[in-house]
C-alpha cells in the first residue's frame, strides 16, 4: 500500500512545471494555497485530505528514504563503469565474380558453336543426301580425260551439287582405284553423293546428239518448230516448259506476267547454236537454253537498262522491234533512235506505227489460238496502243539489244527501206517521208 502512495506522490510532483514548485513548502503551506482556489464548502475537507496525505508522505520518507538512497547511488556507480568499446566492423566490398562470368561466356560460346556446327550439318548433309531438291533429271557428258575433280566442278555448275570440294574428297575415298568412265550421265539433284559416285563408276554409251541453231529474230513458235523437226523435244511441249518454269535465273526476275502477254518470255531465247541430246527432256533443253540467255542479260545489262530510264521488258521489246525492223547491224542504231524519239515526243507521235507488231498479231496470236482476244491484240498493235507494245515480238540478238540500250543521236521521226537494196531512208517530217518512199520503190 506503500508503494502505491509512494507512486502516486511521485506523478503528482513529475506533472508541476517549475513555476508551481515551492521547495520546502510544508502542509500548511500546501493548503493555503488551496484554499485560494476552492470554494468555502470544500476547504475543510480537503485541508484533512492534504493533512493526511502530508502525514503518510514523511512517515514514507523517513522509513525508506535511506533505501532509496542507496538505489539511487548504486545505480550511478553502475552507470559509471566503463563499457567496452565496440569495433566497427568494416564494410566487406564485395568483389565481382569472375569466374561466374567467365562461366557464362564459355557456355554463351558453346551454344554458338553447336548452332552453327549443326546448321552446318544440315545443309551440307542435305546436298550429301540429295534432300529439298528438285529430281528432274539431266544428262551430262563426261569427258575421256576428266579427273574428280574436274567431275565436281562440272556438277556443281550444273546446279547438281553446292559443295564440290567435299564431294571430291568423298568420291575419291568412295570410287579409289575404280576407274570413272566418259560419256553421258543422267543425273538429278535430288541424288546423293553415294548415287553419284555409283553412276560414275557404271559403263555407259554415249547419246546422240542434234546441234541447233536459233536465228536472230525467230519467235519462241518458230523455235519450237525447228526442235521438233530436229528431233529433239515436241514443240508444243517445249512451248509449255519455256513459258511456264522457273530456274532461278537472274532475269527471269525482271520479266512481267501480263495477261496481255501472249507468251510470257517471247524475247528471252538467246539466238545462238545449241547442242542437245535427242529425246532429252524438255526440262534440260528449256533450262540449256534460258542459262545463255542469262550470260547474255547479265547484271550488268540490267543495271544499264534502268540507267537509261526504261526497265528490261522495255528494252528487250524495244530490241525486238529494232531486230524485225533491220537485219543489218549498221542500221541498228538509226532506227532506234527514230523509236526512241517518238517516244519522246508523245503530243506529236502517240503511236510508233510499226508494221512487226501488226504481222506478229497475225502470224502468231491469232495463228496459235482459236479465241479472238481484241484487247490482246490492241496492246501488241503500236498503230492502236500508246507507246511500246506490251511484250517483245521476237526474239533480239545482241546487236539488237545494244543499239536499244546505245541508240545514235538523230532528230529523224521516219524511216522506210529499199526491199531490193536494203538501203534505209531517214525523214524528219512527213512529207520528207513522203519522198523517201518514192525513192525506195515503195509508193502506189
Amino acid at each position: 500500500m506503500r508503494d502505491e502512495i509512494f507512486d502516486q506522490y511521485l506523478a503528482d510532483i513529475l506533472k508541476k512545471t517549475p513555476e508551481q514548485e515551492k521547495p520546502g513548502a510544508s502542509a500548511d503551506e500546501i493548503l493555503s494555497e488551496g484554499e485560494k482556489i476552492l470554494p468555502e464548502a470544500e476547504k475543510s475537507a480537503l485541508s484533512e485530505d492534504i493533512g493526511d496525505f502530508a502525514e503518510k508522505t514523511i512517515r514514507f520518507s523517513n522509513g525508506d528514504v535511506t533505501r532509496i538512497a542507496s538505489a539511487i547511488k548504486k545505480s550511478e556507480e553502475i552507470s559509471e563503469v566503463p563499457q567496452p568499446v565496440r569495433k566497427k566492423r568494416k564494410k566487406r566490398v564485395r568483389k565481382a565474380n569472375y569466374s561466374a562470368y567467365g562461366g557464362i561466356v564459355l557456355a554463351t560460346f558453346v551454344v554458338c558453336c553447336s548452332i552453327v556446327i549443326s546448321l552446318f550439318v544440315i545443309v551440307v548433309g542435305r546436298d550429301f543426301l540429295g534432300i529439298d531438291t528438285n529430281n528432274n533429271s539431266f544428262t551430262l557428258y563426261i569427258e575421256n580425260d576428266w579427273t574428280i575433280g574436274d567431275i565436281a566442278n562440272y556438277l556443281s555448275e550444273n546446279g547438281i551439287i553446292e559443295y564440290p570440294e567435299l564431294f571430291r574428297q568423298f568420291a575419291k575415298l568412295s570410287l579409289g582405284d575404280s576407274p570413272v568412265y566418259p560419256g553421258d550421265i543422267d543425273v538429278k539433284p535430288s541424288m546423293s553423293y553415294p548415287e553419284l559416285c555409283d553412276l560414275l563408276s557404271e559403263e555407259r554409251v554415249s547419246h546422240e546428239t542434234e546441234t541447233v541453231t536459233f536465228t536472230e529474230g525467230m519467235t519462241l513458235d518458230a523455235a519450237a518448230a525447228l526442235l521438233e523437226e530436229s528431233g529433239v523435244c515436241g514443240a508444243e511441249e517445249f512451248i509449255f516448259a519455256f513459258n511456264t518454269n522457273v530456274y532461278g535465273f537472274e532475269f527471269e526476275n525482271y520479266v512481267s506476267s501480263s495477261s496481255l502477254k501472249f507468251y510470257k518470255y517471247e524475247g528471252y531465247l538467246f539466238p545462238d547454236t545449241y547442242e542437245f541430246y535427242v529425246g532429252d527432256s524438255v526440262y534440260n533443253i528449256v533450262r540449256k537454253i534460258k542459262e545463255r540467255t542469262n550470260e547474255i542479260i547479265s547484271p550488268d545489262l540490267i543495271r544499264q537498262c534502268g540507267e537509261r530510264g526504261y526497265t528490261l521488258e522495255q528494252i528487250m521489246t524495244m530490241a525486238s522491234i529494232i531486230q524485225l525492223e533491220s537485219g543489218r547491224a549498221e542500221d541498228m542504231d538509226d532506227i532506234a533512235a527514230v523509236f526512241y524519239n517518238r517516244l519522246n515526243d508523245p503530243a506529236r507521235f502517240p503511236r510508233l506505227q510499226t508494221d512487226t507488231t501488226t504481222r506478229y498479231i497475225e502470224n502468231v496470236i491469232k495463228a496459235d489460238s482459236s479465241i479472238a482476244y481484241q484487247e490482246m491484240y490492241d496492246a501488241y498493235d503500236t498503230y492502236v496502243c500508246s507507246g511500246l507494245p506490251v511484250g517483245p515480238i521476237c526474239n533480239p540478238g545482241l546487236d539488237a539489244i545494244i543499239c536499244a540500250l546505245n541508240p545514235a543521236q538523230n532528230d529523224y521521226y521516219y524511216f522506210c527501206s529499199d526491199v531490193e537494196t536494203g538501203e534505209f531512208y531517214y525523214a524528219e517530217t512527213y512529207d520528207e517521208h513522203l519522198e523517201n518512199i518514192e525513192r525506195a520503190g515503195l509508193g502506189v
